[in-house]
């Protein structure tokens, strides 16, 4: 199989942009209160406070998701509120609501622009909690 000079550097440039863990949402902002999906594997989630994940909005703001030691304190915090903002209640022991309500999936990040915090769903099923910083130059 060829690949001419124009293929290769696309083949490049896709690899590049897909192996950095880097992620665009063209209909969201900083001021986005909606928890924004992405997969990303296990083994890309850094916890020792350096970036791990990148990505831009649609008004040009860029942002990026590390491990943040109040967040850690929080996740429980910012786990009941990504539930609760997915249409579910919880009662005390269960959470409950319909079958319609988006429910999380293993193994993606959950980030929400203007809460500033990102929520990862492990494959084993936990969960780790994130900061997020949004530079808007």
């Amino acid at each position: 199989m060829k690949i001419n000079k124009t293929g290769g550097v696309l083949l490049i440039a896709f690899l590049t942009i897909g192996l950095n863990s880097c992620a665009s949402f063209e209909t969201a902002t900083i001021n986005t209160n909606k928890w924004l999906a992405q997969k990303i594997q296990p083994s890309k989630i850094i916890r020792n406070g350096e970036v791990f994940f990148e990505g831009k909005l649609s008004d040009g703001s860029t942002f990026s998701v590390f491990q943040d030691d109040k967040i850690d304190i929080d996740q429980y915090y910012y786990y009941n509120s990504l539930y609760q903002d997915f249409g579910w209640s919880n009662n005390g022991s269960n959470w409950t609501g319909s079958a319609f309500n988006r429910q999380p999936k293993f193994g993606q990040i959950y980030i929400n622009p203007r809460k500033r915090v990102a929520i990862y769903f492990y494959p084993i099923g936990t969960f780790a909690a994130f900061k997020v910083s949004i530079n808007n130059d």
